[in-house]
Formats: C-alpha cells, sequence, structure tokens
C-alpha cells in the first residue's frame, strides 16, 4: 500500500552520510551560523522505492503489485533539497545509494521481527 499514485518524489540519506554531514559542519568554522541540507541529490519515487525494496526481498520472479491509497491532503509532491552549499562549503556528499542502504536494512528487519522486537 502506498499513500498516492507514487510519483511523490523524496531523497532517501543513509543516516550514517548524514552523521558525517553532520561532523563536518560541527568541525568547520566556515558552518558557524549556517544552514545546510545534507541529503543525497539524488531523487527517487515512492513506487520506484516501493519496487526496489519489493525485489530485494522477494526476488526478480514474483510480479511487483501495488495499491494505491489516498494520499494525505497536504502532501508534498516533489521534495528535493538543493546540497550545493553542503558540498561547496563543507566538501560533504553523500556516499551510500539506496540500494546499499536497503542491503543493511532489510536484514536488520528480518532480524528485529524473528526476535520479536518489531
Amino acid at each position: 500500500h502506498l499513500l498516492g499514485d507514487g510519483t511523490q518524489v523524496r531523497c532517501y540519506t543513509y543516516g550514517g552520510d548524514l552523521a558525517r554531514g553532520i561532523r563536518l559542519a560541527m568541525e568547520s568554522d566556515a558552518a558557524v551560523n549556517e544552514d545546510f541540507n545534507l541529503s543525497t541529490p539524488t531523487s527517487t519515487t515512492v513506487l520506484a522505492l516501493a519496487e526496489l525494496i519489493w525485489r530485494k526481498v522477494h526476488g526478480p520472479g514474483r510480479p511487483f503489485a501495488w495499491v494505491s491509497d489516498p494520499p494525505f491532503e497536504h502532501d508534498v509532491p516533489h521534495r528535493v533539497p538543493d546540497v550545493r552549499k553542503a558540498r561547496e562549503v563543507l566538501g560533504f556528499e553523500t556516499t551510500t545509494s539506496l540500494s546499499e542502504m536497503l542491503d543493511e536494512v532489510i536484514p536488520w528487519i528480518r532480524a528485529e521481527d524473528a526476535a520479536g522486537r518489531i
């Protein structure tokens, strides 16, 4: 089930990349009293994310199917941050792809589910 039709665009950022960006900002004199978008510039639709998760969980043989539920009333259809300032001032760029994130998160979720913690 997806909220909306899945065409909403988001930039999914790895927590480890975000932590590195925060550390760079904390340690940089040029960052004092500044703000930064510490995100990946790579945009992905919600539907593409759902399908990528499906493929990683079920493999290529099982058909991907989804249902569109009503979206949030005031959902933002296209949310892509401008990361140029973080790159120019901090030298910060993300390095972890969405696929790599899921390769870490999916086994963790499986283990937590098996242990009854989620």
